[in-house]
């Protein structure tokens, strides 16, 4: 674990395994978590679930609890998932002591898609959960239909396989996490989260084991400044 310290205004980022670095974050220190946790990117995208994926697929289990105890009460969780191990994730949250609230859709319209069991496969689900002890609460006035459209990619690609649209996580952020407070993303990948609750006047904390994406997640964070 290295701890890379601040690398723009009010980001905090971390290269190395999220289970050697979550147990060291103070408890009840973060407002929110906005993740996309590994489910698929040892190997080929198939309908199956095999066993050199196991490891990340079976992440969730610590770190679900860790991010509770991480989290205020009343905390907002979001994490995009996969649809085929959806049940696993759910039951893992559940687990922890997570409130299960709702879920939405994040529908990719363009580009190719696997087909699965007869259908092509071009969503991806984000689970809302909140932590008890306090009472929930949305932030953003900003209302929206409970399906996010991503149209086209991103206009710049960072090279991570499941690179999220940032106007996107820029939405959630506001919704979920009070302007000025703290966003973890134990699965940084190559930054999205971090750079959008700097955008939208959050701070972030970020972990992410590749070292090359810890590179890119400096680069793309570094220029940027929280809004005034």
């Amino acid at each position: 674990m290295t701890e890379l310290g601040n690398i723009a205004n009010g980001i905090r980022l971390y290269e190395g395994d999220a289970r050697d670095v979550l147990p060291t974050l103070d408890s009840e220190s973060v407002d929110a978590v906005v993740t996309d946790p590994p489910f698929k990117l040892s190997q080929a995208y198939t309908s199956n679930v095999d066993a050199d994926n196991l490891s990340a697929v079976a992440s969730l289990a610590w770190a679900a609890p860790e991010m509770l105890r991480i989290c205020r009460p009343g905390a907002i969780a979001a994490l995009f998932y996969d649809t085929r191990i959806l049940p696993y994730a759910m039951d893992e949250m559940r687990r922890a002591g997570w409130t299960y609230l709702r879920a939405l859709t994040l529908y990719r319209r363009w580009g190719a898609a696997s087909k699965m069991l007869g259908w092509m496969s071009t969503s991806d689900f984000l689970l809302i959960y909140a932590k008890p002890g306090a009472k929930f609460q949305f932030h953003s006035a900003d209302t929206k239909h409970d399906v996010y459209i991503r149209s086209s990619p991103e206009p710049e690609s960072f090279g991570h396989p499941s690179q999220k649209p940032i106007a996107c996580v820029e939405h959630i952020i506001d919704n979920v996490c009070p302007v000025g407070g703290v966003v973890l993303d134990p699965y940084a990948g190559t930054g999205t989260t971090l750079e959008a609750a700097l955008n939208t006047g959050r701070r972030g904390i970020g972990v992410e084991i590749n070292p090359a994406f810890a590179t890119v997640i400096r680069s793309r964070v570094s220029r940027l400044e929280m809004p005034a």
